[in-house]
């Protein structure tokens, strides 16, 4: 059985991501597309040979069964909404909304029309996540007390977007900019997973340096959980010298990823004498993203990316926005 797609925004995500990893697992077939830019309309028809609406009302009124939202962040609650509303399953990309009250609006508004909602967290499948997640599993440097999660460049990414839109959408506070929504949606989700307790409290300092003045191209977070395992993440546009992508400090030894797709090391302690390993990085796996959706949607899985999840991420953006503003810890609020 094949699933019937609309997708909402065909641009760089829809094209680079959703749409190539739909044709790779097979059981998804695009019927039609909504963009309100009369070019990327033009593109639907001429590269997928799809109908094309520039009303979301009318795309809505179609025999679709499944909605891939891969518009710009502020537009993601509103669409979702309508898409709920009208009792279709319904793909984010992530930031899923903008703050935590509208993300408990659309989890209630699903479980009322019992649809599926799901946020696109494709970073689950990175190949270097999975290799740290794996390697803590094993025990091999013991229990982990801090985390340190970094993802830094230096470049804008004002072209970035496709140019019959608006490439630099991302820097504009109206679109629902900054890379605490973009790429902080990704590296928070991971962290998350990867720690098992309860966030309690949190720092953030977020700085709009270089690409934008309404929208922060560098953050630094610092979370503390339950149990006294605290977290370090960063993400900046603006860092001419790159940090590592992990390090990670257990009561038996320690893990280091560099940026780039390194191989992993890890030091550790075994038999009393200090031991040294590299390992290679698994291959990122985004396409089981929809492998999993499928299998959801046949009703023979339970879903990857879980709603609960999904909440407590908003939840920790929504500190962290509020602990930049008064610049002062605060406490998460679940």
């Amino acid at each position: 059985m094949d699933f019937k797609v609309g997708i909402c925004g065909l641009g760089r995500s829809a094209q680079e991501f959703h749409i190539p990893l739909m044709k790779k697992v097979g059981k998804f077939r695009i019927v039609a597309i909504c963009d309100t830019i009369p070019a990327r309309r033009r593109v639907a028809d001429s590269e997928y040979h799809t109908i094309a609406f520039s009303d979301y009302r009318h795309f809505l009124d179609n025999d679709i069964d499944v909605i891939v939202i891969a518009t710009p962040s502020g537009s993601h609650f509103r669409i979702a909404k309508m898409v709920i509303e009208s009792g279709k399953h319904c793909i984010v990309e992530k930031p899923i909304a903008l703050s935590l009250r509208e993300v408990d609006q659309l989890i209630a508004l699903a479980k009322k029309k019992k649809v599926v909602l799901s946020v696109f967290q494709s970073r689950r499948f990175d190949g270097d996540y999975l290799t740290i997640k794996k390697l803590l599993h094993s025990n091999i440097i013991g229990e982990p007390f801090t985390i340190e999660s970094r993802a830094t460049s230096f470049g804008s990414l004002k072209n970035y977007g496709v140019k019959e839109f608006n490439p630099a959408w991302r820097y504009k506070k109206s679109y629902g900019g900054g890379i605490l929504y973009d790429f902080g949606s990704h590296i928070i989700d991971q962290l998350l997973c990867l720690i098992d307790r309860e966030p309690l409290s949190l720092w953030c300092d977020m700085k709009s340096i270089l690409w934008s003045k309404e929208v922060e191209d560098y953050f630094k977070l610092l979370i503390r959980f339950r149990g006294g395992v605290t977290a370090h993440l960063e993400v900046s546009q603006v860092s001419r010298y790159n940090l590592p992508r992990w390090y990670i400090l257990g009561t038996k030894g320690a893990i280091l990823s560099e940026n780039g797709g390194h191989p992993i090391k890890v030091k550790t302690q075994i038999k009393n004498e200090e031991y040294e390993r590299v390992y290679q990085v698994e291959p990122s796996r985004w396409e089981k993203y929809y492998e999993n959706l499928y299998d959801v949607l046949m009703h023979r899985a339970h879903p990857l990316i879980k709603l609960e999840e999904v909440r407590r991420t908003a939840a920790v953006i929504d500190t962290a926005r509020r602990s930049a503003l008064y610049r002062r810890e605060e406490a998460v609020r679940l």
